[in-house]
């Protein structure tokens, strides 16, 4: 698998045409290619890897994150406003202020899931498509409201290791 990506080049054009970030995602590529042809061996069948873990939980995680982002949207509005004042509205990225809210969303509602590991998910999903500080921006916007939030108790957690 490896060889032939690597003496070929035809293969990585017509992946580039289809999505120009393809490159980054060629480890993982080969990985399952591999995976996949090593679980068909001596048997003649194969059969490519699931690309989720359980697609019925993640479809429900996105389903349940994107509705309560909608629902409490003006409720994430202000408190993101409260924490920007001294940035003019129009300058900051709407992907920014939407990845902020997901984040704030994933935060206060989804209980199992550790503080650290959303601000970190929505920190590598910001160097993909948002701007180059906007990491940064968010980053230091989410670290002072996530210190606000649990002062008031806005932020429960539940489970082995995640109460604080």
């Amino acid at each position: 698998m490896k060889e032939f990506f690597s003496k070929t080049e035809f293969i990585p054009h017509v992946l580039e045409e289809k999505n120009i970030y393809w490159a980054e995602s060629i480890e993982l590529v080969e990985g399952i290619v591999i995976k996949t042809c090593e679980n068909g061996k001596g048997t003649n069948t194969y059969q490519l890897l699931p690309l989720y873990k359980d697609a019925e939980d993640d479809v429900q995680f996105m389903q349940d994150l994107v509705q309560k982002t909608i629902r409490d949207d003006s409720y994430f509005h202000q408190l993101i406003a409260d924490k920007t004042k001294n940035w003019d509205a129009e300058r900051i990225a709407m992907v920014d202020i939407i990845l902020m809210k997901m984040a704030l969303c994933e935060i206060m509602n989804l209980s199992t899931i550790p503080v650290k590991v959303s601000i970190n998910e929505y920190i590598d999903i910001s160097k993909d498509y948002s701007t180059p500080n906007s990491k940064s921006f968010i980053n230091g916007v989410i670290d002072k409201l996530v210190i606000e939030l649990k002062k008031e108790g806005k932020i429960q957690k539940r489970g082995r290791g995640l109460k604080e």
